[in-house]
């Protein structure tokens, strides 16, 4: 029934959860797992106050983000190759839930396995922003992950 799974993930506990459920998913139909970590085209952490920060301490954090999401993908991938199934590794730039959605209809994806919210959404008391959105315009099915103790 699905031949491809994605997961996209930033890391976070919900995230974490995902994966899992994700995993699982794949693993009962043998699908192809897509870890996928979206970079945000503007730098979120650090420069709260002060001047404009030199080109160079961006690049700084643009690393940063990078090196984040090439762990939070390599830790998906690393859960998917345990169950011996077939991954594909992505980190890519933008906006995360354009992105996610893209990512699925270039990558022929057959469903979409994710947290309720990631980093930016912890406040929000049901759905993040990015999930949401995801949720709302995905032409395949979303499978939304609560973390423990969420909504209680």
């Amino acid at each position: 029934m699905y031949d491809s799974v994605l997961i996209p993930t930033d890391g976070s506990k919900a995230a974490t959860a995902a994966v899992y459920e994700g995993i699982e998913l794949a693993a009962q139909n043998q699908a192809t797992v897509h870890a996928l970590y979206v970079v945000e085209p503007i730098p979120l952490g650090g420069f709260t106050s002060g001047p404009a920060p030199a080109s160079s301490e961006w690049d700084d954090v643009v690393d940063e983000q990078r090196a984040e999401g090439d762990e939070a993908a390599t830790e998906v991938v690393e859960a998917a190759e345990s169950f011996d199934l077939e991954v594909v590794e992505a980190v890519e730039y933008g906006k995360p839930a354009g992105v996610i959605l893209e990512y699925a209809d270039e990558h022929d994806i057959d469903a979409i396995v994710m947290g309720t919210h990631g980093r930016s959404g912890v406040d929000r008391v049901v759905i993040g922003s990015v999930t949401e959105t995801v949720v709302r315009r995905s032409q395949v099915p979303v499978l939304v992950v609560r973390t423990d103790g969420e909504g209680d």
